[in-house]
């Protein structure tokens, strides 16, 4: 027997113990209803998982549709806004949008892969976005403010290896260590510290991420789908049906 879905239940004993009449039912009438919804409910209780389920599943569609018109909508400013830096092949099919903080331990585990994906796959276009969370304090305030503020200078990809390799307390002499390694100018990378669009630029990519469902670090947008986390298979499912999707469109057009 095909067991009544909670509603449904609702819907039925509604329309057998309420008053013929279009009135609402009575509090002695809705309290006999309860009671049995209650006692069939008890009975099987996989129907409130499955109501749960199914909301749940609405829920993550509608995250989902909302968070496809925002990529939409913030399309150029995710993939070309030319204030954050750019890695791998500038004009790659696949474009990959990482949100991190250098202090953020599952950024630090991710770059490998990062690196990785960077140093072998030549469709990839790697646009970074530095989300310093409060959490990290200073540290991960200052090394994103440093590594904005090098940029200009052309190694920004060394000196964001070494920031985010670095286990120890990035204190701002460790800062200026790093950056010297890196071949970085410190004394000109600590006059850009405290511009005030490296402030904006901060401010732009957090507020960026909050809109696109981001809300910690490491965030991965792959080519307008969000993986969250450091996930591994997650992040190579993605790129798989990116690339897919890239040479099905480059096949359909001809070139």
């Amino acid at each position: 027997m095909t067991l009544l879905r909670p509603f449904a239940l609702i819907l039925l004993l509604l329309a057998v113990i309420a008053p013929a009449q279009a009135e609402d039912p009575s509090p002695a009438e809705l309290e006999k209803i309860q009671k049995i919804v209650r006692e069939y409910l008890k009975q099987h209780p996989e129907l409130v998982i499955e109501a749960l389920q199914e909301y749940q599943k609405k829920q993550d569609a509608q995250k989902a549709e909302q968070a496809r018109q925002l990529i939409a909508a913030a399309k150029d400013e995710l993939l070309n806004d030319a204030t954050n830096p750019v890695g791998g092949n500038p004009k790659g099919e696949v474009t990959i949008v990482e949100f991190f903080d250098y202090r953020c331990p599952y950024c630090m585990a991710a770059l490998p892969w990062v690196q990785d994906t960077i140093r072998t796959r030549r469709d990839v276009r790697f646009v970074f976005k530095e989300m310093p969370l409060s959490i990290h304090g200073q540290p991960a305030l200052e090394s994103t403010r440093a590594s904005i503020a090098a940029m200009p200078q052309g190694r920004y990809w060394q000196f964001h290896q070494a920031l985010m390799s670095y286990r120890g307390e990035l204190s701002p002499t460790r800062i200026d260590e790093l950056a010297r390694r890196s071949g970085i100018d410190v004394a000109r990378m600590r006059r850009a510290m405290n511009d005030e669009a490296i402030t904006r630029l901060i401010t732009e990519n957090e507020s960026l991420a909050s809109d696109l469902g981001a809300t910690g670090t490491p965030a991965f947008l792959i080519n307008g789908r969000l993986v969250s986390g450091f996930d591994p298979e997650g992040l190579e499912r993605t790129m798989r049906d990116a690339s897919l999707e890239a040479r099905t469109r480059r096949a359909a057009s001809g070139r």
